[in-house]
């Protein structure tokens, strides 16, 4: 009896989860599907960036509303919108935030908007340096910090008078290695400060070179 109920359980378990992972999926929502505005669909898709199989998604997310996508709307819509994504300005922006790209520019507009994503790249390459370096000091100082806080706790141990010497030994030999690994959590921070400097640098390069062609980030 007892197996039966948890085998229930488990099913309606499952079914809840599968319904909320369809319903997290779905590109559109069942009011979105029966007002059918695919011009305005189609032309976000293309702001967006999207590839032409997004409709693909639509179409599953609409299928219980019986509501089927119109693919001419759909694609002016679409073509709308693609002509504000693929420019150079754009293009710059779509690679600075790390977004990938979908090859979805058409081939007469497709060279300038890659020639700002690869700015775009370039610059996020040096951010993500940046933050790279300063959680590298950040992880080193707790680490420094922590292993000086044992330290501190070993020799307190050490000043016990009832400690044997198999005792005093272990914890002199515990308190070295503590002190060795507080150094060298000092030494990477001194390195990731180092990091974090010529990152800046490169950053703050990267921002005045680009700022009168892309504008200030």
């Amino acid at each position: 009896m007892r197996a039966r109920v948890i085998r229930s359980v488990v099913a309606w378990a499952f079914v809840v989860v599968a319904g909320l992972t369809v319903t997290a999926c779905a590109t559109l929502s069942q009011e979105e599907c029966l007002q059918g505005d695919w011009r305005t669909i189609g032309y976000m898709d293309g702001v967006d960036g999207r590839p032409m199989s997004r409709v693909e998604n639509h179409a599953k997310a609409c299928q219980k509303s019986s509501v089927t996508p119109d693919m001419s709307l759909y694609s002016q819509g679409r073509d709308q919108g693609l002509r504000r994504y693929c420019t150079e300005t754009n293009g710059f922006r779509v690679g600075r935030q790390g977004h990938a790209y979908a090859g979805v520019c058409p081939p007469p507009v497709e060279p300038e908007f890659l020639g700002g994503y690869a700015d775009g790249e370039r610059v996020h390459a040096a951010v993500s340096r940046l933050e790279s370096a300063r959680s590298e000091l950040s992880n080193a100082d707790a680490r420094a910090e922590r292993r000086a806080r044992q330290a501190d706790g070993v020799e307190d141990e050490l000043r016990n008078p009832k400690l044997t010497d198999e005792q005093t030994r272990e914890l002199r030999d515990r308190l070295q290695r503590l002190r060795r690994e507080r150094r060298d959590a000092i030494e990477d921070g001194r390195r990731a400060e180092a990091a974090i400097r010529d990152a800046e640098r490169e950053v703050d390069d990267l921002r005045a070179y680009y700022a009168p062609r892309y504008g200030w980030w």
